[in-house]
């Protein structure tokens, strides 16, 4: 199809209304010329429809991100594009890879990881299996909507290399790695200038530098001055903005607005209205359903197990104490434009998953606690009722999270910390010298008591979707070797970061973002990013690095010593410990989910582009690679080193041949 034709068919008015919504969701058709409306639908991890069209609830991005499993990633993808086509969406809007810079952002668990490169992998997974049957992904928050406060109006003031490292990074992996159909700016401002008018961002940097060939919408009402964001780089206008005409009009009789650039924005726009509809087949909801179950399992993170207290089995426990509203109630999903109802028949809960998985058990349930909101009143008249009901169990299964309102968009997060009810009824049981396993449910790190020194398990679940009840229970009986790994840091305190005075918010901490902080400096940790237990142990030996052009080959060999079949996420972290520029102790560079039945091993090899090493050079204005020594650190968790290769880069300069030809260099 001709797109160009079409265009210069139009007249001025249609190509403006073209570029804005015909109502909330729906983009303006121009039957003259036969061109359509596409149908938009929220959110990342669904489609946040009515309930009665029963839409999938997947997990969270949160816990999807926790899998670090990009093939798992994609077949949740390619789950969403089934329902999209079911339910006639066009464009999901998703996924977001916004860095977990602060971890009270109530939107967190909209996102993946406070590491640009794990973000930007399985955000290009994500869009793979989405886009693979005709549905578009809508890449967002474009840029740096790191925070829920003030997000309508705060400009974020932030060095050029942690823009660059952190910020941009991820986007531009999953650009280059996915081509997503479209990518979607932020409310907030970069240096003073809206993101929906921020050329550097929109056209710059993503048209031009990375090649983006899609269309940037704007998030639903972000766009200030309709002119200047579509001369800046922006090509849709959401939602319906009723004189776009008007607005265009006057841009362009002001000059600020040129022809060239306006029907750009429509051939942008066009090429993704005039592609051919996704087409129905078979849809099978509960095979989504199991889709879901699945990644949700993948993404549970066991954080502790002491003596070996999971899993949970007939023979080893006979009564089982199942304590929490969480447990037959769960938090499966964050509120606001993130939302998903399905029907009640697919909504899973940890208690009836726990007693279909354990027939034989006895198991009994106390709610004691709610989730729903901080309690002002503690609840200690319960403590004696609660301490008789548990003390016949063999083991008390504590379900406790952040509190049902935390998780959402629009507000941040009042604290970290649990309720102090839920901590002090952890205590009680631990302290009756009970075997305690506490499951949490957050859509984002939590901060944990001194309970988890006492308790004999603990587990990240997130928020795990429809499937959450089931998810959980695969894991916690074994059916499911848990494999999950934190994408984020859990810290022992909240860290003070600057979140601004309404207008500003100044990123002084440039690169120091999740365990790039921590790694530069002493203050504890509860559990280290990247970080994730299992029910089997890996050994890791024999490493070697060799190079073949622009690749270097990381290989050693992974064992599985125990008596269970399960997966480890490798992690390969590079560290330059003499640098001409200042740079972080070490960060994340590859990784990998390699799966080991009991007692095999297996020779694993990570192909490693060289560039992987470069740093932002801001004179250059490009990624270099220094000469010079490299540690190449095979890794369990970011504190867990196994193996410590050394690279010796003896060929690379840091300038590139475009720069040298242009004469940027003497």
């Amino acid at each position: 199809m001709d797109i160009k034709n079409i265009v210069s068919n139009m007249t001025f008015e249609e190509k403006a209304k073209l570029l804005t919504g015909d109502g909330g969701m729906l983009t303006h058709p121009v039957e003259r010329l036969s061109i359509p409306s596409k149908n938009f639908a929220d959110g990342p991890h669904g489609i946040r429809h009515e309930k009665e069209e029963n839409c999938t609830s997947f997990p969270n991005l949160c816990s999807a991100a926790a899998t670090f499993d990009p093939d798992l990633v994609y077949e949740m993808g390619v789950a969403l594009a089934k329902d999209c086509i079911e339910h006639d969406v066009d464009m999901l809007l998703g996924p977001g890879i916004n860095i977990k810079r602060y971890a009270n952002c109530g939107r967190n668990f909209e996102y993946m990881s406070e590491d640009p490169l794990v973000s930007g992998e399985l955000a290009a997974a994500y869009i793979n299996g989405l886009q693979s049957l005709g549905v578009a992904a809508s890449l967002k928050h474009f840029a740096l909507n790191n925070q829920e406060k003030d997000r309508l109006q705060v400009s974020v003031e932030i060095s050029e290399r942690a823009l660059r490292e952190i910020y941009l990074k991820g986007f531009e992996i999953a650009v280059k790695k996915s081509a997503p159909v479209s990518v979607m700016c932020a409310y907030n401002k970069l240096f003073s200038i809206w993101c929906s008018e921020n050329k550097l961002l929109l056209t710059d940097i993503l048209k031009e530098e990375w090649g983006f060939k899609g269309f940037v919408v704007s998030d639903w009402g972000a766009v200030q001055n309709s002119g200047r964001a579509i001369a800046a780089g922006l090509d849709l206008q959401m939602p319906h903005c009723w004189n776009m005409t008007e607005r265009l009009e006057e841009a362009t009789k002001k000059g600020i607005l040129s022809e060239e650039r306006l029907n750009d924005a429509v051939e942008r726009f066009l090429t993704f209205v005039m592609s051919k509809k996704a087409e129905k087949g078979d849809y099978n909801r509960a095979e989504l359903h199991a889709t879901a179950r699945k990644v949700a399992a993948n993404g549970v993170v066991l954080l502790k197990n002491e003596n070996g207290v999971l899993p949970l089995t007939p023979e080893k426990y006979k009564k089982i104490a199942v304590i929490g509203e969480y447990a037959e109630s769960p938090l499966s999903y964050g509120q606001g434009s993130a939302e998903v109802f399905p029907h009640d028949e697919f909504v899973e809960t940890p208690l009836e998953e726990l007693k279909k998985a354990l027939p034989e058990t006895e198991i009994v349930y106390q709610k004691v606690y709610e989730k729903r909101s901080f309690s002002d009143v503690m609840l200690w008249p319960k403590k004696g009722e609660f301490c008789n009901f548990i003390k016949d169990s063999d083991i008390v299964l504590m379900f406790v999270g952040a509190m049902e309102s935390e998780d959402t968009e629009n507000f941040d997060r009042r604290t970290l910390n649990l309720n102090p009810n839920q901590e002090m009824f952890i205590e009680a049981a631990a302290n009756m010298g009970k075997k305690v396993v506490v499951v949490c449910q957050s859509g984002s790190a939590m901060i944990f008591g001194r309970w988890k020194h006492k308790v004999s398990a603990i587990l990240q679940m997130w928020l795990g979707g429809e499937a959450s009840g089931g998810a959980i229970a695969d894991v916690l009986t074994g059916t499911v070797n848990p494999c999950g790994k934190l994408p984020e840091t859990f810290p022992q305190k909240p860290r003070d970061l600057d979140t601004g005075n309404g207008l500003v918010v100044n990123y002084s901490e440039c690169l120091e973002v999740g365990y790039r902080y921590y790694d530069s400096h002493p203050e504890e940790i509860a559990y280290p990013f990247g970080f994730g237990l299992s029910y089997t142990s890996f050994l890791y030996k024999d490493a070697a690095i060799s190079r073949q052009g622009d690749t270097l080959n990381i290989s050693f060999t992974l064992k599985n010593e125990g008596e269970l079949d399960g997966a480890e996420v490798v992690q390969i972290y590079s560290a330059k410990p003499l640098s001409c520029v200042s740079r972080v102790p070490k960060e994340l560079v590859a990784f990998k989910k390699v799966f080991l039945k009991a007692g095999e091993e297996k020779v694993v090899t990570i192909p490693l582009e060289v560039s992987s090493l470069a740093y932002f050079n801001t004179a250059l204005k490009a990624f270099v690679v220094e000469p010079g020594e490299y540690k190449i650190h095979i890794a369990s968790s970011s504190r867990d080193i196994r193996l410590t290769l050394d690279y010796l880069s003896e060929d690379e300069i840091p300038y590139t041949t475009k720069q040298i030809s242009e004469g940027m260099i003497g």
